[in-house]
């Protein structure tokens, strides 16, 4: 009698149960690190456009007076991609866009993730904008939130 190797079927099926538990049960925190870390890059991103915007309103391309804007940043989502651009002037003006003659500089990042300015959500219709004088202050309150699956996994900042 020769004596076989290997597996049984009952050793076989214990082994896919136990890897399918294990699977199963680290799905939920794996989901979640994926959430943080995209909520996370989107804070990196509007942090690092916030102060690039700032540094261009301080350097006053356009030489402006107090009242009027300096450098402005918008948010604008296609519901897969969100991009921020920085621009010379208002963020409302027509050069603020996508290969417009003001932009500066941009990023993209996951549009997924909801960005919200002072409780105000970016749609594919409503932009979110906020301007910078010469002496680098923005023109409104800035509490950006960013939202992607559940709220533990939600960012929050407000930036001076």
């Amino acid at each position: 009698m020769r004596k076989c190797s290997g597996f049984t079927l009952i050793e076989l099926v214990v082994t896919v149960s136990i890897v399918a538990f294990l699977v199963l049960a680290a799905a939920p925190l794996a989901s979640g690190w994926v959430y943080r870390s995209t909520t996370h890059t989107a804070l990196t991103q509007v942090t690092e456009a916030f102060n690039v915007a700032k540094a261009l309103a301080l350097q006053n391309p356009n030489a402006v007076a107090v009242p009027t804007a300096a450098a402005g940043m918008k948010i604008t989502t296609d519901g897969t991609t969100t991009t921020v651009y920085i621009c010379t002037g208002s963020s409302t003006g027509t050069g603020c866009a996508a290969s417009g003659a003001s932009v500066q500089w941009s990023t993209t990042y996951s549009g997924l993730v909801t960005t919200s300015l002072n409780a105000v959500a970016a749609t594919t219709t409503t932009p979110l904008t906020l301007d910078f004088d010469n002496r680098g202050e923005p023109s409104a309150l800035t509490a950006f939130t960013f939202t992607r699956g559940d709220s533990s996994s939600n960012e929050s900042v407000t930036l001076y």
